[in-house]
């Protein structure tokens, strides 16, 4: 059984290795999938505004991916591409637990009413 899948490719530009992903995995249940860099060079994660998006930590790509879900993954480093291989990896893959901060009360108000059929309660 797959765990999980990070698709890369790399375009080298000007000393600079742009890498792009596609991270899927093909369990039923929400999963957190960690990558890492496979390339001989720190990594250049997004930035949104002056912070480093939120996915990234110290040169990891860490982000809960829902079932049927694919998520993108995309960075830069100075090192070249890897000859053959792909230029990320998938660290761990698990489980991804609770509700996503979602208070319990609000998730059992947001399911639907449920009752017996009527003719169970004819018996």
């Amino acid at each position: 059984m797959q765990e999980a899948e990070a698709l890369g490719e790399t375009v080298e530009r000007n000393g600079v290795t742009f890498v792009t992903a596609t991270v899927s995995h093909d369990r039923g249940t929400a999963q957190v999938v960690r990558l890492e860099n496979r390339l001989d060079g720190p990594v250049w994660p997004p930035r949104v505004g002056d912070q480093t998006a939120p996915a990234w930590t110290d040169g990891t790509w860490e982000a809960r991916v829902g079932p049927d879900q694919a998520l993108g993954v995309g960075y830069a480093t100075p090192a070249p591409p890897l000859e053959d291989g792909a230029p990320l990896s998938v660290v761990s893959v698990t489980r991804a637990g609770g509700t996503d901060g979602a208070d319990p009360e609000a998730v059992l108000a947001s399911l639907d009413d449920w009752s017996p059929p009527s003719d169970a309660l004819d018996r």
